[in-house]
């Protein structure tokens, strides 16, 4: 409970499926659950995204009278199905409920859409999320439908199934994403969530550079791709995941090690055949997405913001070549050539946040850092701040979650779920 600043955690759901996989994720919280009573169909919106996040969040304003006067994390959540680009929620006749079972055991995937909302009724903080993973099944004989029918439990969840089922259970065949978004209540969300909900208003904001800032990693692929093609090696995104974040050398060594390289090729030789193809490209670097909206908005309300980055000052020089005005809105740079440590360890982060004003004042989970890399999510953690990951799409799921939060681009930020000013 220490995690979550010692408040309780309660459940707004009325779905049994949801209560039990709480009491197993959080036997610590205890059992506090309520149900909503809401017009759910009176909620609409565009995507099946907006629209699970609209109705949890209808949920929440439902539930927090109840609340009042009471410290707590209310977690709410709502899901539907996304099927043949109908959006499914609890089949309401029996014609429609074998209308979906038929078109799951024809092949159809099942894409399981939820959205979940944090309220911390001492803060009055609220934060939001959405999770998707989908379920597939193998051929299912006509007894399992009419058996799911009979047993009736499927008119009271969206999309008319249940992953563990048992009579439909041997028939899966496979879950792409996790099997509790399946079940309605995703947890790496959900833990991701209390903690940004339960965490202090971000005062201060570090940023990670490369392919968070800058569209630079694809410079590395290529010239990283052009050196290995002549052992006959490829560059997988496994090994580059493992690699980012890291100082030159550092990446250049795990590199020949994971590709077993040794007595063929050197850390230093690498990285100097690779330094001659990459200046040319690193001086074209484009911004990622979403990055002058944030900065800019930043700095028009003085919040405090600054780079903490692997590379060394000459390539940063190269890399933000285009970008000189928009960078020299940062308070102070740290490049990787001050500190001693590359990350996963904490040091670039502790030392930039160290060299803001007043900075003895300033709480390490007041720092928000920014990050594409896992290496720099650990290293942000490590330094007991906040930090958002905005991992690239090819990342393995394995690779994600322990953030407090994950976007797929900085065009989704939204300041005021982390204490800042709105946009």
């Amino acid at each position: 409970m220490a995690a979550y600043k010692g408040l309780q955690i309660v459940l707004g759901s009325q779905s049994k499926y949801r209560r039990a996989l709480f009491e197993k994720t959080f036997p610590e919280q205890g059992c506090d659950f309520m149900s909503a009573d809401i017009d759910e169909k009176a909620i609409r919106r565009e995507t099946p995204e907006e629209m699970t996040v609209a109705i949890a969040m209808g949920k929440a304003d439902a539930l927090l009278p109840k609340l009042e006067g009471r410290d707590v994390l209310l977690v709410c959540c709502d899901q539907v199905v996304a099927c043949e680009e109908e959006v499914r929620e609890k089949p309401e006749t029996t014609e429609e409920a074998i209308k979906f079972l038929d078109s799951y055991r024809s092949g159809k995937g099942a894409r399981c859409v939820n959205g979940v909302v944090v309220h911390n009724t001492k803060t009055g903080r609220r934060v939001t999320g959405c999770e998707c993973a989908t379920a597939f099944w193998k051929p299912f004989p006509d007894s399992v439908v009419e058996k799911l029918l009979a047993e009736k439990e499927i008119f009271s969840t969206a999309g008319g199934f249940m992953l563990e089922d048992p009579t439909l259970k041997p028939y899966v065949d496979r879950v792409e994403g996790s099997s509790d978004a399946i079940e309605g209540l995703p947890i790496a969300e959900v833990k991701s969530l209390l903690l940004r909900a339960s965490a202090p208003a971000a005062t201060h904001v570090l940023f990670d550079m490369d392919g968070l800032l800058l569209d630079t990693e694809s410079a590395y692929t290529v010239a990283q791709k052009e050196i290995l093609a002549r052992f006959g090696k490829e560059f997988t995104w496994d090994l580059k995941a493992k690699m980012m974040g890291r100082k030159a050398l550092d990446s250049a060594q795990i590199m020949i090690e994971e590709l077993q390289l040794q007595g063929k090729l050197e850390a230093q030789a690498f990285v100097d055949e690779r330094e001659k193809i990459l200046d040319k490209l690193f001086a074209e670097s484009a911004l990622m997405p979403g990055v002058e909206r944030l900065i800019r908005h930043l700095h028009k309300h003085h919040v405090p913001m600054a780079v903490a980055t692997s590379s060394h000052r000459r390539h940063f020089d190269l890399k933000t070549t285009l970008h000189k005005e928009l960078f020299g809105l940062m308070h102070h740079i740290v490049t990787g050539d001050m500190v001693k440590e590359s990350k996963p360890h904490p040091e670039i982060f502790l030392h930039a946040a160290s060299l803001f004003p007043n900075a003895e004042a300033i709480e390490s989970e007041q720092v928000l850092v920014f990050e594409d890399a896992p290496n720099g999510v650990e290293a942000a953690l490590a330094a007991k701040m906040q930090v958002c990951h905005v991992p690239d799409s090819n990342l393995a799921r394995d690779l994600r979650g322990n953030s407090y939060g994950e976007l797929p681009s900085l065009e989704a930020f939204k300041p005021e779920e982390w204490g800042l000013p709105p946009f």
